[in-house]
């Protein structure tokens, strides 16, 4: 690309991340003698900032929940101008937005869950659109390979079921978030005992008997505890 032209879409890129009117006079002011009709440049500028909001409002709706208008308003536009979009793929632009959260979060009087909530939303969708292939059969038991773990001070999973509490309750949690092989829609929980045994279970090869046999527990608890996990999705079954 010659320098020229790079310069001209770097001004473009500031241009775009600043809704303000004052912001097309200064692409024009940047490279004179542009003779580009500027309802055509001012629309477009308002095309590409109207993509780039609807993608994170897809992306992030219970963090958009938690907020008001004016400050979901101000996140976009301070995310824009810090992070510019970049992808050709327009969900990829919103990639960054819970490190931004995280950034941003005490400065500007957040909720301190927004981040984790936002790192969560994110996973979400990035287990749904997960390239890894979901084998139709396999010879043991094995962890579904969409499988993403994440960590985090707050309990998101259970806030995220029920609904109805302001914020979610503090305690660290381990959530596991997985596409469903049969539904194709993204599942999560809260790891406990039981779904991390079945956990090992797949990784290590151990069937119920002898889960049964070094621990005491009654093996049927053992076969319950695998079928409910089979059945969700989170490992596949012979």
């Amino acid at each position: 690309m010659k320098p020229g032209l790079r310069g001209f879409f770097d001004s473009m890129e500031s241009y775009f991340t600043d809704p303000a009117p004052e912001a097309l006079e200064r692409l024009y002011a940047a490279h004179p003698g542009w003779d580009a009709p500027r309802s055509r440049v001012a629309l477009y500028g308002q095309m590409v900032r109207h993509h780039g909001d609807a993608t994170l409002d897809k992306l992030y709706p219970r963090v958009r929940g938690c907020v008001d208008a004016e400050t979901w308003t101000a996140l976009l536009r301070a995310y824009a101008a810090s992070r510019p979009a970049r992808p050709f793929e327009m969900n990829q632009v919103g990639e960054g937005f819970a490190g931004f959260l995280a950034d941003e979060a005490h400065a500007r009087g957040l909720p301190d869950f927004l981040p984790a909530l936002a790192r969560f939303e994110w996973t979400d969708f990035a287990v749904y659109m997960s390239r890894e292939e979901v084998p139709a059969r396999v010879e043991r038991l094995t962890v579904n390979p969409t499988l993403a773990m994440l960590e985090h001070p707050f309990q998101l999973c259970a806030w995220l079921r029920g609904g109805t509490p302001e914020r979610p309750a503090p305690g660290q949690e381990l959530a596991l978030l997985w596409r469903h092989p049969e539904r194709l829609v993204t599942m999560f929980l809260a790891a406990d005992d039981r779904a991390l045994l079945v956990l090992k279970m797949a990784v290590e090869g151990l069937t119920p008997e002898q889960v049964a046999a070094a621990t005491g527990v009654d093996a049927r608890a053992i076969h319950d505890a695998v079928a409910a996990r089979v059945e969700e999705g989170l490992v596949l079954a012979p």
